[in-house]
C-alpha cells in the first residue's frame, strides 16, 4: 500500500464557512449564529500566529524595505523635478508597507513605529508645501532614522542590519519613468 505525505492545509474563509455548514446541516440546526461563526474566522485570521500556515507564508519586513526603497527613489527624484504628486503617492505607497510590517511582524512595531510618526508626517508636511529645501531635510532625516535602525536590529542570518545603509540616491531606479509633472 502506497503512503501518503501528510501536508498541511491553508482554508481559506469560503472554504472554513462551506465546512462550517455541512457540519451543521449534518448535526441539524446550526447551534451558533452565522454572525458568531465570522466574528470567531475574523479572531482567527486578524491576529499574527506564526504557527497557521497563512501567516507564515506573509512577507516579512525585509520585503517591505525593498518596497520602501523603490518608493524612496521615486519619491527622491518625483520631488526633485517638482513632481510633488507623485513624491506624495510614494509616501502613501510608503504607509501602506508599514501597515503590512505591523499586521505581520508585529514585533517590528516598536522600532518601525516611531520612525514612520515621525518621518513621514515631515515629509508629507514639506511635500504639500512643495518646500524642495524642506524636502531634501525631511528625506535625509527619514533615511538617517533607517540607518539608525538598521544599526540597532538583527534579522534572519544577521546579527546587524547595519551592512544595509540607506545613502540619497543618484540614479533613478526606473528609466522608464519619467518624474516631470505634466
Amino acid at each position: 500500500m502506497k503512503a501518503f505525505k501528510s501536508t498541511p492545509t491553508v482554508l481559506s474563509r469560503g472554504m472554513f464557512i462551506g465546512i462550517a455548514l455541512l457540519v451543521s446541516a449534518w448535526q441539524g440546526p446550526p447551534a451558533v449564529a452565522q454572525d458568531n461563526v465570522d466574528k470567531a474566522i475574523d479572531a482567527k485570521f486578524s491576529k499574527y500566529d506564526g504557527k497557521l500556515p497563512l501567516w507564515a507564508i506573509q512577507p516579512g519586513t525585509a520585503p517591505r524595505m525593498i518596497d520602501m526603497t523603490i518608493y524612496f527613489n521615486n519619491m527622491w527624484f518625483g520631488a526633485q523635478a517638482g513632481n510633488w504628486d507623485l513624491a506624495r503617492f510614494e509616501v502613501y505607497r510608503t504607509e501602506e508597507a508599514i501597515k503590512g510590517i505591523y499586521v505581520v511582524r508585529p514585533k517590528r512595531i516598536d522600532t518601525v513605529k516611531p520612525w514612520a510618526e515621525s518621518a513621514l508626517p515631515a515629509l508629507i508636511k514639506a511635500i504639500e508645501a512643495k518646500d524642495k529645501k524642506g524636502f531634501e531635510k525631511a528625506y535625509d532625516n527619514a533615511i538617517a532614522g533607517c540607518n539608525g535602525c538598521h544599526a540597532g536590529s538583527g534579522g534572519g542570518p544577521l546579527k546587524s542590519m547595519a551592512s544595509f545603509k540607506i545613502i540619497r540616491p543618484t540614479t533613478p531606479l526606473f528609466s522608464n519613468i519619467d518624474f516631470k509633472k505634466r
